[in-house]
Formats: C-alpha cells, structure tokens, sequence
C-alpha cells in the first residue's frame, strides 16, 4: 500500500440481535453512542444487554481499559434493578477502546456475561489519525514489532487507513457482530491491516507479509503486557475487488486475520491490484 490506502467494503450487514439466555448469564448487546451535550468532546454510551433469566439480584456494568478487568482498573456502575437491560454512561473518553461486561446476583452467586469491546466515537476532537488500540503486533519471523491503532468500521463497512508506513490497524467490527473480534475473546476473528510500502518507496509495516509460511508466529501485545499468539495457517492473494467480507467473519476457533496490498501498482489509481490476506489461529 501506498500512501493512498484503500476502503474495503463489507458489502453484508450483519442484523443485531439479542440472544435469549435461559441461565444465571446476562447477554450483551449493541452500544450506542453520541457525543455529550453537556461534556463537548466526550461520549455519552448506553448500553443494552438481556438480564439472565434467573437474575434476581442487582446488576452491574464494569467498564476497563484492559480486556482481563484487573482489579482496582475498572469501574463498576450500578446496582441496577434486575430485569433492565440498558443503561447510559455519560461523558466517556472519546477515541478510546472500552471493555465491558454485565454482572448480575442469583441466590447470593455473583455470574458474569461475555467481554463486549468497542472505540468510542471522536466527537470532534481529533484530527483524524487512529487512535491507539493499546496493543502491538509482533512477528518475529519477519522483524515486525509495530504499534496498533484502531479504526471503527461503520454502518457504510468502509476499512479505514493507517497513520503512516510503520503502525498496523485493527478494525473495530462492533456495528457488525458476526464479524470481527478482540485478541483472547473466544470466538474472535481479529483483523489487522498495514501498509506493504509507502510513497516515496518507503518499505512499510507489512513489507515482507509474504514471507511467512504455515506455523510462524504472530503475537498481539495487549495493554497489560499479556501476549495472545497466533500460528500462520495459509495465505493467499484474492483481487482488488473481491468480497472481503467472508475473510472478516467468526467461524467459532480463535483467529486473527491480516491484508495489506500485492501484486502490480498503478501509479494513475494509486492502487495495486490484489490484496494478500494471511490467517493464523491462536494457540496461547
């Protein structure tokens, strides 16, 4: 890729759908977020979950910076009165990638939902670059020790562009549920992009992708400084305009995905003419 990235499109929109739980476990949903009327520049983000069918306790919405919740480094709001399933958290940090989780009380018991993850928005604040994804990728085959940042991919399914030649981007699928994922999230397919090169001829992030065969390792650094490590599958390259969606869903193992750009550039569409897309699968 050059300094003109391109916008891949998720042509299929996933419906968002509350999943019925018939246990002690609350279901999270959909955040939906806007910017604060009385707080410019932050996030005010509600949160919709179904209530365990069992609760009869209080609830609670924790909310972390780090995907593990490491005690005294999250914040809990509540109790919420059992069977509500939403509530709004006012002026969050905007550009900034959250955790959250629903804890509910049965008979004493505390049970505690799945890890939802999500970027809240800009609100104007920024000036267009990433933010950080508070991680970094690491593939030691290839020399590759590079800073993540995030970007969200909307309702439009437009993937957004790196800052630069040297940082690797991961995609945010929130509005997309069946696709996606955090790095150590059961079920995950964790997408990564970076450039292969960079105006004026500059080797990038992702120079040398192709190198990497069948069982070389790639590691995500999370903020904590715990590694999640994934062994390469296979590669392939697929054409400039093939669905990319079927590469981006979950198909229930732990993945992680990469595309940066191969093949021919045109120097008239800044482009090039494939895409190379590597997949690996976590074993740690």
């Amino acid at each position: 890729m050059r300094k003109k990235f391109w916008l891949l499109l998720v042509p299929v929109l996933l419906a968002v759908a509350f999943l019925s739980s018939g246990c002690n476990y609350a279901t999270i949903g959909q955040v939906v977020q806007a910017c604060s009327a009385t707080s410019p520049g932050s996030v005010d983000a509600t949160f919709n979950w179904s209530p365990a069918a069992k609760g009869n306790g209080p609830q609670y919405v924790d909310l972390s910076l780090y995907s593990t919740f490491p005690p005294g480094l999250f914040y809990g709001y509540g109790p919420v009165d059992p069977g509500v399933g939403n509530i709004t958290w006012p002026t969050l940090a905007p550009n900034t990638v959250h955790h959250w989780r629903v804890n509910t009380l049965v008979d004493g018991a505390w049970y505690t939902s799945q890890v939802g993850t999500f970027t809240t928005m800009d609100c104007g604040t920024g000036n267009g670059s990433a933010p950080s994804a508070n991680m970094r990728m690491v593939i030691p085959a290839i020399g590759v020790n590079a800073p993540v940042n995030v970007r969200v991919v909307g309702p439009d399914g437009q993937m957004g562009v790196p800052n630069g030649k040297d940082d690797v981007i991961w995609y945010d699928f929130g509005y997309f549920p069946g696709m996606g994922g955090f790095p150590g999230t059961p079920g995950s397919n964790v997408m990564f992009s970076g450039h292969v090169d960079y105006h004026p001829h500059f080797e990038a992030v992702f120079w040398n992708l192709h190198l990497l065969g069948p069982g070389d390792e790639i590691d995500v650094v999370l903020l904590d400084g715990s590694l999640v490590r994934y062994a390469v599958d296979w590669s392939t390259w697929i054409g400039e305009t093939d669905n990319f969606s079927q590469y981006a869903v979950k198909t229930g193992p732990d993945m992680l995905t990469i595309v940066t750009c191969i093949g021919t550039f045109n120097s008239d569409t800044r482009s090039y003419s494939n895409r190379y897309v590597v997949r690996a699968t976590r074993f740690q």
